[in-house]
């Protein structure tokens, strides 16, 4: 693991500025900002199918990179990191762009934008299938949909090969309602990450994107925490732990919770999430903060353990993901 110091983060719009601290200066080295420039950033991403989102700070930017008008309907990319660890962390479109005063002096440019909030909200279809066709064949369609609108595809899972369907098919309306019953269906999950597709299996994690072990040498901060929600923690920013992934934690840096000795408890103690006997979590929450004057500089995830192959009744209420329904027990 490469050592994690000299912040840096670089927020690109395209067909505009470019912002950029490398750790070494106060001021970006590209000019795109005045004196004082500051970045920063919050970032949320779930295994969800709504959408991702940023919202970015720009604090001082050079007087010509003030307007708004500069800024909306293009694209922004966010990439971030320590030297040696530096990747994206979100790429999506403006959905605002504003000017705010935090004080006298300072003057901020906040950015608003989703990862293919469009497609995801608007992608419609009218299609059909004949007699035999599969899974695959429903979700293509809905694939198709959002390629129209400028999603990518990457990972598809195989979604119940062994199943043909022995009517034909029908159906008109917004294509992530298509592919919520397919995923419903096949027991899968499907979201837009960084503006490609992706369909992964409840109970599996994304086979291209490894295992994240994270101790007080690779970027754990504190101890991560057992929760009804599932292994909650936070580590020095990571651009590598993704919504998927999975992250490796022993058990001697995870604090156990505090159970209640009530009898009528006995169903909130339930929902405490178990942990894995071989510390691997998938992760479904993922939250990306930094500031390039200090303060925060830090990735939060939430996940559950691998062989649990469900999330945690607690982050299907705060509406995780609504493909787990059917889902084994703890």
């Amino acid at each position: 693991m490469a050592q994690q110091y000299l912040r840096q983060v670089k927020a690109e719009i395209s067909g505009g500025p470019t912002f950029q601290y490398d750790g070494t200066v106060p001021e970006p080295s590209n000019g795109e900002g005045g004196p004082g420039l500051r970045i920063r950033f919050e970032v949320t991403q779930k295994d969800l199918s709504t959408p991702n989102v940023l919202n970015l700070f720009i604090t001082n930017p050079a007087p010509s990179r003030v307007q708004p008008a500069l800024y909306e309907n293009k694209s922004v990319t966010l990439n971030a990191g320590f030297a040696g660890n530096f990747g994206l962390l979100f790429k999506g479109q403006i959905r605002q762009a504003r000017v705010i005063m935090e004080n006298v002096t300072d003057r901020v440019l906040h950015i608003l934008a989703t990862d293919m909030g469009r497609p995801r909200n608007y992608a419609v279809l009218s299609s059909s299938l004949s007699s035999g066709h599969t899974l695959r064949d429903r979700a293509n369609l809905a694939i198709k949909a959002f390629e129209a609108m400028g999603v990518k595809t990457g990972y598809i899972c195989p979604l119940a090969p062994d199943v043909k369907f022995s009517r034909s098919f029908a159906f008109s309306g917004p294509a992530h309602e298509l592919m919520r019953q397919v995923c419903q269906a096949a027991k899968a999950s499907w979201s837009i990450q960084n503006g490609t597709q992706q369909i992964v299996p409840n109970d599996t994690p994304h086979p291209g994107k490894g295992i994240i072990t994270l101790n007080r040498n690779t970027g754990l901060i504190g101890l991560a925490e057992q929760t009804i929600q599932g292994i909650e923690g936070r580590a020095l920013l990571n651009p590598q732990i993704v919504p998927t992934s999975v992250v490796k934690i022993d058990d001697a840096a995870i604090q156990r919770a505090a159970i209640s000795p009530g009898y009528t408890a006995a169903p909130a103690n339930a929902q405490i999430q178990k942990l894995d006997a071989d510390g691997n979590y998938k992760i479904y929450y993922v939250g990306h903060s930094g500031d390039t004057r200090g303060g925060d500089f830090l990735t939060s995830f939430i996940g559950t353990r691998l062989s649990q192959n469900r999330i945690s009744a607690a982050m299907a209420a705060r509406g995780i993901t609504p493909n787990y329904p059917n889902a084994p027990a703890n």
